[in-house]
């Protein structure tokens, strides 16, 4: 299925394909599955292509269709670990984006045997979910989350610094926490590390704090 919107912002037709993404008409909607680390299907979220309707009840949530709502708790599984998990594995490290289409935009850049990135569908990460990539041999843990402030010490700025440092200071007994912080401000506001491009992403993995 071609989604053209998604096309045009540098996702391969081989990630959608791999992803099994398709679309609803009903909802205006483009359709994301959810399987758990065996390649279960344990949900199913849309993204609106509304911006009324993203506005009103956000871009993402899960899909209602024929009056059954097709939801699962995020916290308890991470998006394309299934299909991560081996170069994990491999490289020792996990990149954990906000949205499902930053996995895809990693993978579309860096190649499906490459893809070492996983999305927690929000801006915290369960201990469950830090198990989770434990269990597949990360050792870091990279936490590339959106750059949700508009100027350095802003009260936006202060607070994703600081959900960052509290993540860290939970885990960092158990296994190695990096931070992808745009504090050059080379993204844009809301952007995921990786919207804008693979040499910005790269450069602000290169520049990564490690704590």
């Amino acid at each position: 299925l071609k989604i053209t919107p998604w096309l045009d912002e540098g996702i391969t037709q081989e990630a959608i394909d791999q992803a099994q993404i398709g679309f609803y008409p009903g909802g205006d909607q483009i359709t994301i599955p959810h399987f758990d680390i065996n390649g279960r299907f344990i949900g199913l979220r849309g993204r609106t292509l509304s911006e009324q309707e993203g506005e009103l009840y956000g871009k993402y949530r899960p899909l209602k269709i024929n009056k059954i709502l097709y939801n699962h708790p995020l916290g308890m599984n991470l998006y394309n670990l299934n299909h991560s998990k081996t170069a994990i594995n491999i490289m020792k490290k996990a990149i954990v984006f906000e949205g499902e289409k930053s996995a895809l935009l990693y993978k579309s850049y860096f190649g499906l045997d490459n893809d070492i990135s996983v999305a927690c569908c929000g801006s915290s990460l369960s201990a469950y979910q830090i198990e989770l990539l434990r269990d597949c041999g990360a050792e870091e843990i990279i936490i590339a989350f959106d750059r949700q402030f508009q100027a350095i010490g802003d009260d936006e700025f202060k607070k994703l610094k600081n959900n960052l440092v509290k993540l860290h200071n939970k885990y960092k007994n158990f296994v190695n926490i990096s931070l992808m912080f745009d504090k050059n401000m080379i993204t844009g506001y809301k952007n995921s590390p990786i919207d804008c491009g693979p040499d910005i992403f790269l450069k602000l993995f290169k520049e990564r704090i490690i704590l």
